[in-house]
């Protein structure tokens, strides 16, 4: 905030150096009536309220008002003035004071160089224009300069302006904008939709504008924000894009509102910044959820985010903000400034601009308030209607008195859609089915126009200051030109609504033929828009097309719940369409599109799993349908994490046949992965490797990393399956090669879903060598990259990874609780891929921490999942635990017995290494028979790759110890 060097009267007041001059004398003046006079001197002519001058002057300590007059009464004194004929400091009755004198500035130093450098306007810049002078909202407009104050030293603040239609929001907040003069400033709007809107719309439209302004703005995004640099695709080139979209695939929604709060962290750590986002009422989801996030976030930024919104709409339509404004004021973490209509005494000042006299003409004061309530849209209409600069104050009293004023905004409106002539209602009508904003293009187009006849149209509309605003004018290279819009929304909706239905249906129509045409041109459209037009259109196949295509853009752009909300739409018009090979055609991407988003959002349950078998059955009929690929994956991935491993495989053989049929690479590769990992864990493992190695020749045929059909890379994938398949075999050397391409891979395309997956597979590996340091090691690393990311699916099995190696290494109990709270919330999730290997787990750690009974609790939960679900990988390690459970409980036969059954269930798996920890234990805990013990010799002599290993020198240990002597 820049400091006061003003004159009024004979004072000089120059608050920098803490000085009040008259005639040049210095004047002595106590600190807190200095400081009380800067205050009110700051905002001339505006009341100041008690309580805002207490803020202003004394912080937020207690004071009592009594302070406060006893220094206004200080100050009065020595500025000579009289309360009851007051010159400087006007006393309002019960409500605080103004300052009215005619300050005047005084001549100071121009500012340096950085600081102009630092000053950057963004959005006040774009076509804001000199306005009449403000009136009222003095205790408003004080709120928000103390939230700017506040933002300005490094406390954010977030600030909502609330009220009804044409209450004086965004005069309000353009006043206070104008008022800051160059600062850095973005504003985005809300607008209203049909259906879901765009993820972050008004948010992406303010960073466009701090991008158009800040040249340093696209470097940082790309450091701290690349998932919103993905959104502003005129930043980046096509290749930038690719790999970005390549290197974000499959990042959780969260990881977008981290990006953001520390961007504007950053950003704010150059300047100030004023973020304003008007008519939330109309807001996405996503965008609230933002609002909440940065709210909540703690640490040092210099942002004050404003924003304002119709109250009653927000608790009618129970908008998710609603619940918001009330949780945030309740933790003080917003403000809320709700503003009133215009007193009598502010209805006289408006029109005091327009007639002096009348101003003072009670009569005509109070008649004009009773009729429009003193709201302030409804004021400037009717004044506009019955005043006119060439008419005498009787002829405006009279206009007044026979005018039937309406009694509320809309049937204003509906007094100037009457007065509009037949070719300017149709320019508006066209206009208003297009939205807030609309570019002259595509009202042309629809209504088939000369584009310089309807400019010029527009620009006689804008001139009558009543119905539309000029566009701001173009910025840098903007090949677009800039929209016009209406002045305020409310007119635009009653215009829409006042149109015929039968005629704004046939309008939406021609506004979605336009918007394809220019599109096709090269113009920026949202596919959300279209879909709408059309929808609204009752073009219901074009239509299905469009929503079809923004759910997919919305997945590309990080936000699954936008896509079910789409998709959810498309599945209600989908009843509508005609039956035919289109229809299935789109049913298919609908809901294979539906099954993609459900499973980012709310992981494998039904709604995931239901979604892609409604696209599967559609398959049969359409074998070649475009999204085959990704529907098949999807659908055989979701049903392999659901523990459905027989439904899975009828998947992959139905996946491989339309391989076979079209030779088509991709689904070879489909068929390879999820035909490898089920038989894997159902314990086939000559079927499994054979599956897998397929793939990998397959997958570095294609060399193909993660696309929008494979959740990670498939090489990475099927390289981490390998090292575990063949460390169960005994052929460490090779399964550490596999291990360690897969992980090398996952580092080069620096791919998160593809780094877990890797990492994953990593701990799995590192279980079966016992290595708790490096379990560990890597259920840290998991962790950060869930945390970095939002990878919800790495969420569960970080923290069991943590449990076991925790359990290895000497703290069981917490190791038990770690694993079992992951354990359940992977099972609510509806995933049971692995959890008889993770009841295993818990079972061992309650073994390690003394607790036999437990153990064997988890231990036959685990053998009554992995029976259920025919998961047999774990079931050797399983049956061992079992003997560990009996010899501990004194059961040393039964411990015998159980023992016995690992080593079979190792021979049925061909899993030499299985076999080997059996044969270890069963020697050094039973009496061995002479074949097992010589099947122990042979199974050392044929796992050379693994004799540096800890169990091989075990093994060796036990043989040594039996030779004779």
């Amino acid at each position: 905030m820049n400091p006061l060097l003003i004159r009024f009267d004979d004072f000089d007041l120059d608050e920098a150096n803490a000085r009040l001059l008259r005639n040049g004398n210095a004047v002595a003046l106590a600190p807190t009536p200095f400081n009380l006079l800067c205050a009110l001197a700051r905002q001339p002519g505006a009341l100041l309220t008690k309580d805002a001058l207490l803020d202003a002057v004394w912080g937020h300590q207690f004071v009592s008002e009594s302070v406060l007059k006893t220094a206004i009464s200080d100050l009065r004194m020595v500025l000579g003035d009289n309360p009851r004929e007051p010159r400087f400091i006007e006393t309002v009755s019960r409500r605080g004071y103004r300052f009215i004198a005619v300050p005047a500035a005084l001549a100071s130093p121009a500012p340096s160089p950085a600081a102009t450098a630092t000053a950057t306007v963004v959005a006040v810049a774009a076509g804001l224009r000199p306005s009449p002078a403000f009136i009222g909202r003095a205790d408003a407009s004080a709120r928000l300069r103390q939230g700017w104050d506040q933002a300005c030293s490094g406390e954010r603040a977030m600030v909502w302006v609330a009220g009804e239609p044409g209450i004086g929001k965004t005069t309000l907040i353009e006043h206070f904008v104008t008022t800051l003069g160059g600062i850095a400033c973005a504003r985005g709007q809300c607008v209203e939709h049909y259906g879901t809107g765009e993820p972050y719309l008004p948010v992406l439209e303010a960073l466009a504008e701090l991008c158009r302004g800040d040249r340093t703005l696209p470097a940082l995004l790309r450091t701290v924000a690349p998932t919103w640099l993905l959104q502003l695709p005129w930043l980046s080139t096509a290749e930038e894009r690719e790999t970005l979209r390549r290197e974000l695939a499959g990042l959780g929604p969260d990881r977008m509102l981290r990006e953001m709060a520390e961007l504007l962290d950053r950003y704010t750590e150059q300047r100030p910044l004023l973020l304003v986002t008007e008519d939330l009422h109309w807001s996405d989801r996503a965008t609230i959820q933002l609002i909440d996030y940065v709210a909540r976030r703690r640490g040092r930024a210099r942002l004050m985010w404003l924003s304002s919104f119709r109250l009653a709409e927000v608790i009618a339509l129970d908008h998710p903000l609603n619940p918001l404004r009330h949780e945030l004021r309740q933790q003080r973490l917003c403000q809320e400034v709700v503003l009133d209509p215009f007193s009598e005494t502010e209805v006289a000042d408006y029109i005091a601009q327009r007639s002096a006299s009348l101003a003072r003409d009670e009569a005509f004061v109070r008649a004009l308030h009773e009729r429009t309530d003193g709201v302030p849209l409804f004021v400037s209409s009717v004044i506009t209607e019955v005043m006119d600069r060439t008419a005498d104050d009787a002829a405006v009293e009279a206009r007044l008195a026979a005018v039937a004023v309406p009694e509320n905004l809309a049937a204003i409106i509906d007094h100037y859609i009457a007065r509009l002539g037949s070719e300017p209602r149709a320019l508006l009508a066209a206009a208003a089915v297009c939205g807030v904003e609309f570019r002259v293009d595509t009202v042309a187009l629809a209504l088939e126009r000369d584009v310089t006849s309807v400019a010029e149209a527009c620009e006689a509309l804008v001139r009558e200051q009543v119905w539309l605003a000029a566009p701001r004018a173009p910025e840098g290279d903007e090949a677009a030109e800039p929209p016009y819009a209406f002045r305020h929304a409310l007119f635009r909706q009653v215009l829409y609504e006042r149109t015929a239905p039968a005629a704004r249906t046939q309008l939406h129509r021609k506004v979605g033929a336009a918007l394809e045409r220019e599109r096709s041109a090269g113009v920026p459209v949202a596919t959300a828009e279209l879909a709408m037009h059309f929808d609204r259109g009752r073009q219901s196949m074009t239509s299905l097309r469009y929503y079809a295509e923004a759910a997919e853009a919305a997945l590309l752009h990080f936000s699954p719940a936008s896509c079910l909300s789409h998709v959810e739409r498309a599945e209600a018009l989908l009843q509508q369409a005609p039956q035919g090979e289109e229809r299935n055609v789109l049913e298919i991407v609908i809901a294979t599109l539906h099954g993609a988003a459900a499973f980012q959002s709310l992981g494998v349950g039904s709604e995931a799993r239901n979604a892609f078998e409604r696209a599967y059955t559609l398959l049969p009929a359409m074998p070649g349908h475009a999204m085959r690929g990704r529907l098949l994956y999807g659908f055989g991935y979701v049903l392999s994490l659901r523990g459905e491993y027989a439904q899975a495989l009828a998947v992959a053989q139905c996946t491989e046949a339309l391989a076979s049929g079209s030779n088509d690479s991709a689904l070879k590769l489909v068929a390879c992965i999820v035909h490898g990992q089920v038989n894997f864990l159902q314990g086939r493992p000559r079927a499994a490797r054979a599956w897998l190695e397929r793939g990998l020749a397959a997958a570095k045929a294609l060399e193909t990393a993660a696309t929008e059909i494979y959740v990670a890379d498939t090489q990475v994938t099927l390289h981490g399956l390998l090292a575990i398949e063949f460390v169960q075999r005994g052929l460490v050397e090779q399964a550490l090669a596999h291990a360690q391409r897969s992980r090398e891979r996952a580092r080069e395309l620096r791919h998160p879903m593809t780094r877990l997956d890797a990492t994953w597979r990593q701990a799995l590996f590192e279980v079966r060598l016992g290595n708790a340091e490096g379990v560990a090691a890597l259920a840290e690393e998991m962790q950060a990259l869930v945390d970095e990311f939002s990878l919800a699916q790495g969420r569960t099995a970080c923290r069991w990874f943590r449990g076991w190696a925790q359990a290895m290494r000497g703290a069981p109990l917490e190791g038990y609780r770690l694993i079992r709270e992951a354990f359940e919330e992977n099972s609510r999730l509806g995933m049971r891929s692995g959890a008889s290997e993770v009841l295993g787990y818990a079972a061992q750690a309650l073994l390690l921490a003394g607790d036999g009974d437990g153990a064997q609790i988890q231990l036959q939960e685990a053998l009554q999942v992995a029976d259920e679900l025919a998961e047999r990988v774990y079931l050797p390690q399983l049956w061992l635990l079992e003997a560990d459970i009996a010899r501990a409980q004194g059961r040393v036969d039964a411990g015998a017995a159980s023992v016995r059954r690992a080593i079979e269930e190792a021979r049925a798996q061909e899993a030499p290494w299985l076999e080997l920890l059996a044969l270890v234990d069963l020697c050094e805990h039973h009496e061995a028979a002479a074949v097992e013990r010589r099947a122990l010799a042979v199974l050392v002599d044929q796992l050379p790759e693994a004799r540096d290993t800890v169990s091989v020198r075990r093994a060796q240990s036990v043989l040594d110890a039996v030779k004779p002597a």
